[in-house]
């Protein structure tokens, strides 16, 4: 049976590992991240009182948003915010929190939860945006220059770990994989430069998650296929 490597967290995997195993794949997953969330101290509590909406990009960001929340006791101060969110998957951790969605993005990406929000023209406010150390800073100052405020901060950070570097290496060397699934630039990154110290030449077949993956491996050079819905 064909093998295929799936790199995002095991609890994140669920879904597509199913999907893969559905067209004959054996799945393999070593996660390339790790995800941590930052002390903030003082950080974090003076932006969301300053906010009157927050935005949050991702499960794992919103996740790590409520954690911040039960640790600094403010539960009282999201009362009175607003909340913009992109996806299924992170519009569920705000409603298991009793938490309303005021804005849902319409594509799951930041690039249109920020395009989107302002085509509303919502008056001048003050946006608060807790991200991990990966995310971009595309579409921030396009927002600024419309009259918003935006504040930002590092609410996690997002890494590979040395163990999972060397269990992909010695996995790449002794067993033949057919196929890797990359859900984002930063995995895609994280495979390409531990396959090129194996030194091996055939890459597997690769299969991604969304356009901007999509594209940035193309710019790399390598054929990918976006992994078409269930």
């Amino acid at each position: 049976m064909k093998k295929i490597l799936l790199t995002r967290l095991i609890e994140d995997n669920c879904e597509d590992r199913l999907y893969f195993q559905k067209k004959g794949f054996e799945t393999i997953e070593i996660p390339l991240l790790s995800l941590k969330i930052r002390k903030l101290e003082q950080t974090f509590e003076t932006m969301l009182e300053k906010s009157e909406w927050i935005f949050l990009t991702s499960q794992h960001g919103a996740e790590f948003f409520f954690q911040q929340i039960l640790t600094d006791r403010l539960q009282h101060t999201l009362e009175s915010k607003k909340f913009a969110v992109i996806g299924e998957k992170t519009a569920n951790i705000l409603l298991k929190n009793n938490v309303e969605i005021d804005f849902l993005s319409p594509n799951p990406t930041k690039a249109s939860l920020f395009k989107s929000w302002t085509a509303c023209e919502f008056p001048p406010t003050t946006i608060f945006y807790p991200k991990s150390n990966l995310a971009d800073n595309n579409g921030e100052a396009e927002l600024v220059q419309t009259g918003q405020c935006l504040l930002t901060t590092i609410l996690y950070d997002n890494f590979f770990s040395e163990k999972n570097r060397q269990r992909l290496k010695q996995y790449l060397l002794d067993e033949k994989i057919a196929a890797v699934y990359l859900a984002s630039p930063s995995l895609w990154r994280r495979f390409l430069s531990v396959f090129i110290e194996t030194g091996l030449k055939n890459i597997p077949d690769l299969y991604c998650l969304g356009d901007t993956t999509k594209q940035v491996i193309i710019e790399d050079g390598y054929e990918v296929r976006i992994k078409a819905k269930a």
